[in-house]
């Protein structure tokens, strides 16, 4: 994933905090960034933080070095995987950001945060394929947004699922060859053991 594309998965992430889970998420006190960041820990094939209760499951692809923490100190992005298959159609990137909350003070709810972040990527000429819809995510009430992206002569799909958690506007930014991939891809891949803290 290139640096426009992760710019503006952040952009989307913060249209997503406007979840009425976000009012929820604000009364549980948070920890600073960097202390989530490091919270986060690959041990072959599996990435686990704690913080959130998450698990992330790279095979068949494998984890990258695309997890960074922003310069302003808010936000962060986790986690990366990539499957570089030589088959488009198992080709697949999937990352994990995560945003404060009490960073982006107007977002009052996860479909909120992914409008705007959908619509920064139809200014970057992707297409929507589905508006804001809410999705369970390993049992959680997420927000998704799916557009279609269009490169060199060839098009591919791309989904932002959002919702708030532990004070953080979680999201999950999935590339595939086509939206039901997409779908597979988080169900197989993503596991949460808590609801929250």
């Amino acid at each position: 994933m290139n640096a426009a594309m992760r710019f503006h998965l952040s952009v989307f992430a913060f249209s997503l905090l406007c979840n009425p889970v976000l009012t929820h998420a604000q009364e549980k006190p948070t920890k600073d960034i960097s202390a989530v960041y490091a919270e986060g820990k690959i041990n072959g094939s599996v990435y686990r933080n704690e913080y959130f209760g998450l698990t992330l499951t790279a095979q068949p692809g494998q984890f990258t070095q695309g997890g960074f923490i922003s310069s302003e100190g808010k936000r962060a992005r986790l986690v990366d995987v990539e499957n570089n298959s030589t088959s488009f159609e198992d080709k697949f990137e999937i990352a994990v950001l995560a945003d404060s909350l009490a960073a982006n003070p107007s977002v009052h709810e996860p479909e909120q945060y992914a409008r705007a972040v959908r619509h920064q990527f139809e200014k970057q000429g992707m297409e929507t394929e589905q508006a804001e819809s809410p999705v369970k995510v390993a049992g959680l009430p997420f927000v998704q947004a799916v557009l279609k992206v269009n490169e060199g002569g060839s098009s591919h799909y791309r989904a932002i699922y959002t919702t708030f958690l532990n004070g953080y506007i979680l999201s999950l930014d999935v590339s595939a060859a086509m939206p039901e991939k997409i779908a597979q891809i988080v169900t197989r891949t993503v596991r949460f053991e808590t609801k929250g803290k």
